[in-house]
């Protein structure tokens, strides 16, 4: 059985403010406590793995990096930058905090939240929700054509493309918002896909539990 495995990049200045974080977007990840890190990569380092991707945004080669220099197993493993695991797009909504939003526009912020296409979003430049999905989707579909037989992926990406593109993917519309350094594993065997393990922070010494993707209410 082959396994992607999906890690939410590591928190953000602007995920600590509450500040919308999308595909144009992109606050310095915060590397004042690298602990975090090390428990990922602990965990991460128990398996083997073929090769390992990321989005090409900042945020997320910066995590990718800063867990591949913490496992010892991996050490010559490197990063491939895949296009379509770039976080959504959320045009003018960028860099503005949920609070605001919530505030001024709740109706519409609600549509976001529930990844509800409305002209009033496309206004704002608001990438389309079902595009977003497939796009992921597709690029975790690529991943996995690459791999050998029983191999494993590991893949840096974003809390909202992930949870989108994971419903998309599997058809489950259950999934939720995603922590920062979370893995979920997606196990895919004769073509179907299905989600093994989702948000798992066992690892991690401190979960803030308001935590996830700011995006959703």
């Amino acid at each position: 059985m082959k396994r992607l495995f999906i890690v939410r990049h590591g928190r953000t200045q602007w995920n600590v403010e509450k500040r919308l974080q999308g595909a144009s977007g992109d606050s310095p990840v915060l590397q004042d406590d690298l602990t975090p890190y090390q428990r990922v990569a602990a965990y991460l380092d128990q398996y083997d793995f073929a090769a390992a991707y990321t989005s090409p945004l900042a945020r997320a080669v910066t995590s990718g990096n800063l867990i591949l220099a913490r496992m010892p197993r991996h050490h010559a493993l490197r990063l491939t930058p895949v296009t379509g695991l770039t976080e959504i797009g959320f045009g003018q909504w960028e860099g503005q905090k949920r609070a605001d939003l919530v505030k001024d526009h709740l109706a519409l912020f609600k549509k976001l939240s529930r990844r509800e296409n409305d002209p009033g979003l496309t206004a704002l430049g608001v990438e389309d929700f079902n595009v977003a999905g497939e796009r992921f989707a597709a690029a975790l579909k690529q991943i996995a054509e690459a791999l050998p037989a029983d191999g494993n992926a590991l893949i840096v990406t974003h809390g909202g493309i992930a949870q989108l593109g994971l419903r998309h993917l599997t058809g489950n519309d259950h999934l939720l918002g995603l922590k920062n350094l979370s893995t979920s594993i997606v196990g895919v065997v004769a073509d179907q896909y299905y989600v093994d393990v989702y948000n798992q922070t066992a690892y991690l010494p401190h979960v803030d539990l308001d935590e996830g993707n700011v995006s959703i209410l």
